[in-house]
């Protein structure tokens, strides 16, 4: 199964023990080369999409990519799609996450605050995050932009792993209850606002 992260600073692929990291910039010229030599490496027939909110460059460029790969010949890929809203709210209902998250989606100052119990969010300053508040921080690759633990998501033996609070909770594709599907979306959820408001 290929594990696909497109919803963070940068793009989290896994497949066994290969791991890569690919950066925003000229993302467009790295996903066709990338996802060939992967599939003529492994044959993968399984990908675990993590679907947005994210930069929205990101989810439109890879689902496309995505999309394409059932069209060409010989190609027979299941996709298992999912948005961080409704992976992280299977983790809420166990217990193991708060209820309100800080979203990035690649703005200097500002980010997303999610109440998952009131399914709304708002936009606030980076500077005005309440730490005190129990809430958990979105992966972020970029180093110090949250200046505490950020949770983390990859893949181990087919499963999805959650890190939190330096622990690990697995959850399988069964768990999750996510229909296969041969085309996704971009599942952007969250509109872009006004270039000048995150200047």
């Amino acid at each position: 199964m290929l594990f696909l992260n497109i919803s963070s600073d940068q793009v989290n692929i896994e497949i066994q023990n290969e791991k890569l990291k690919l950066d925003r910039d000229k993302i467009e010229n790295k996903i066709w080369p990338t996802l060939v030599k992967l599939y003529r490496t492994y044959s993968f027939d399984k990908i675990f999409l993590l679907n947005g909110p994210g930069w929205f460059t990101n989810l439109r460029v890879w689902t496309l990519a995505i999309n394409l790969l059932n069209t060409l010949e010989g190609w027979n890929i299941d996709i298992y799609s999912i948005s961080k809203i409704d992976f992280f709210k299977y983790f809420i209902n166990q217990n193991i996450l708060p209820n309100k998250w800080i979203i990035y989606i690649w703005q200097r100052k500002n980010v997303r605050l999610y109440d998952f119990e009131k399914q709304k969010y708002e936009t606030i300053k980076v500077d005005n995050i309440n730490k005190k508040e129990d809430i958990f921080f979105d992966l972020v690759y970029e180093k110090n932009y949250f200046d505490t633990e950020t949770i983390d998501i990859f893949s181990k033996n087919n499963n999805i792993i959650l890190k939190y609070k330096w622990k690990e909770f697995e959850i399988s594709l069964e768990n999750l209850d996510i229909k296969a599907q041969k085309m996704v979306e971009a599942n952007y959820f969250i509109q872009p606002i006004m270039w000048k408001q995150w200047q």
